[in-house]
């Protein structure tokens, strides 16, 4: 599949009224604060700032849906284990986050769970990742901002990665030097077409 058209069509509150969902093959993004989600969106569209990056952690807590080609939904969803969150505004947006993967699961045909290179993979990271793996879930794991660690860091990271996920394959990039995201990109593309 090619990149013809991407653009923003809606953002989705869990307490939205009148949410229309529609049958479209969808990936979700997901991913702890400050991961670089909007970042790589954004590279995978080749738009410099259609998926809006913010200095501060944790602004996305809607369900944000970009339409490719007018056929696919690539969606930015909430940040998730954000220490310094209000416990109440952090059940919110794990509240969202549920809801949203539950209504739509029969249409996702592929989960990203993104994991900071320098951090590896926390706690949250791993309760997310078997959260779906328990809805029968397609997960893709990637790591980023690999520019910004030692070849032996990133090293412990793959290692930590490969024992947290159960050896699952992932893909390490960077957004900066663009490392692995025409590779990505084909391999999403694949998925939401159902391949």
């Amino acid at each position: 599949m090619k990149l013809k058209e991407v653009k923003f069509v809606k953002s989705v509150a869990i307490n939205s009224e009148k949410v229309f969902f529609d049958e479209k093959h969808e990936i979700i993004f997901l991913g702890r604060s400050n991961v670089g989600k909007s970042s790589l969106m954004n590279a995978i569209f080749e738009k410099k700032d259609l998926v809006k990056t913010s200095s501060m952690p944790g602004k996305t807590r809607t369900a944000n849906l970009f339409l490719l080609n007018n056929k696919y939904y690539f969606t930015d969803l909430p940040w998730y284990g954000f220490a310094k969150m209000w416990k109440e505004k952090k059940q919110d947006l794990d509240g969202l986050i549920s809801w949203y993967i539950e209504e739509r699961r029969q249409y996702i045909k592929s989960a990203v769970v993104l994991i900071d290179s320098r951090l590896w993979p926390q706690e949250s990271d791993i309760a997310m990742y078997r959260y779906l793996l328990d809805l029968d879930m397609d997960v893709t794991i990637v790591i980023t901002k690999i520019d910004k660690v030692s070849n032996n860091d990133l090293a412990k990271a793959k290692s930590l990665c490969e024992k947290a996920f159960f050896w699952q394959e992932f893909n390490a990039v960077s957004t900066k030097s663009m490392i692995w995201i025409k590779e990505i990109r084909n391999l999403l593309f694949e998925k939401v077409l159902g391949n």
